[in-house]
């Protein structure tokens, strides 16, 4: 549906139906609206809501392993899928759809022929966000609902996957360009974009089953919330410079990353690890030696810029832990391959490879 109230404003709405088999209907819709405030200056909106099918393997996936445990014979344990025999015997809901509802709010211009801009605002909530379980097993005290399900099925640190969360997105994008600057023989544009996270939070308490609840267990524990919600900046920023002369293009972006936390698997819970922010360079050269043939020199991460972080405390006794130079090094040892390779820990890759990268194509068009 396509809506014009007046010449500088336009409505636009869409809406979609579907049904299927592994999970039920899905209605889904979106209203957009664009309004010119001058020859230079749009606003423009939208709010819609969407949904994310479980995929295939979410749904069937089973890895079971067999192990025998002296006094309690043959155990199963591993990932079970939500369609089985044991998933049923946990309480485990089958699968539903993601759903999500979605606004964003933005700004654009054209200055001048040169100068461009965009500001854009967006928020994001997630509902019912598919993830995989930590591992449930038997508790310390052995004797609740969960533990007499497990004895009696011989069922042993069992993982699923679960709508487990929901969660709440927002944050701001912004670009500027500027273009066709004179420098010597040839132009010169810059471009700047980048993002801030206002929020990104798990919205409300875990779902969990009621045999797990009820264990004083939980399908998420810290390390996963980190990797839901802090293991990416929180800002990331890109500088990029283009210069073009006669059959040469150079290019040359700087990406900001902001700081990042995380918190690793078997680490002490009063630590956290806080990457530190950096910039990486990454150049590119074209040169189009004819109408057809055009030769490429890209180097990623130029300057070979590697991850650093460093423990935080989260409370007295984290800062008791960083005051103790052995506990400090076990705790690394713990999450670094006994410190052989203590610039990755286990989200080293979250901004870039480590190393510098070098691509040299030839591209030919026919």
């Amino acid at each position: 549906m396509n809506w014009s109230p007046s010449d500088d404003w336009t409505l636009d709405g869409t809406v979609r139906s579907e049904n299927y088999s592994d999970f039920g209907n899905a209605f889904v819709w979106k209203l957009s609206s664009a309004y010119q405030l001058s020859d230079k200056y749009t606003l423009r909106g939208s709010v819609s809501t969407g949904f994310r099918a479980p995929t295939l393997h979410q749904i069937y996936t089973q890895k079971a392993q067999y192990s025998f445990v002296p006094g309690q014979g043959i155990q199963v344990g591993g990932l079970v899928n939500n369609v089985s025999s044991q998933a049923k015997l946990l309480g485990i809901p089958e699968l539903d759809a993601e759903t999500s509802t979605n606004f964003t709010l933005g700004l654009g211009g054209k200055v001048n022929r040169n100068l461009s801009f965009t500001l854009d605002y967006y928020s994001i909530n997630v509902e019912d966000r598919i993830v995989l379980s930590t591992e449930i097993g038997a508790t310390d005290a052995g004797n609740t609902p969960l533990d007499q399900v497990l004895q009696a099925n011989n069922l042993s640190d069992v993982s699923f996957f679960v709508n487990a969360l929901d969660t709440k997105t927002s944050g701001i994008d912004a670009v500027i360009s500027y273009k066709n600057l004179e420098l010597g023989s040839g132009m010169l544009g810059f471009n700047l974009s980048g993002n801030y996270t206002i929020q990104n939070e798990r919205d409300g308490a875990v779902k969990n089953p009621a045999l797990v609840a009820n264990a004083g267990q939980s399908v998420v524990n810290e390390t996963q919330e980190a990797l839901f919600f802090t293991s990416r900046p929180q800002t990331k920023w890109i500088l990029g410079t283009t210069y073009d002369i006669g059959k040469f293009g150079l290019s040359l972006n700087n990406t900001y990353f902001g700081k990042t936390t995380f918190k690793q698997q078997g680490m002490s819970t009063d630590l956290r690890t806080e990457f530190t922010p950096k910039i990486v360079t990454d150049l590119g050269i074209n040169y189009n030696a004819t109408d057809k043939i055009t030769i490429a020199l890209n180097v990623n991460n130029l300057l070979n810029v590697l991850p650093e972080w460093s423990f935080k405390a989260e409370n007295a006794a984290g800062t008791a832990l960083l005051a103790d130079p052995a506990q400090v090094k076990n705790q690394s040892n713990l999450i670094t391959f006994n410190q052989r390779y203590s610039q990755m820990t286990y989200d080293g890759y979250h901004f870039s490879q480590l190393g510098t990268m070098f691509n040299l194509s030839l591209n030919y068009q026919f």
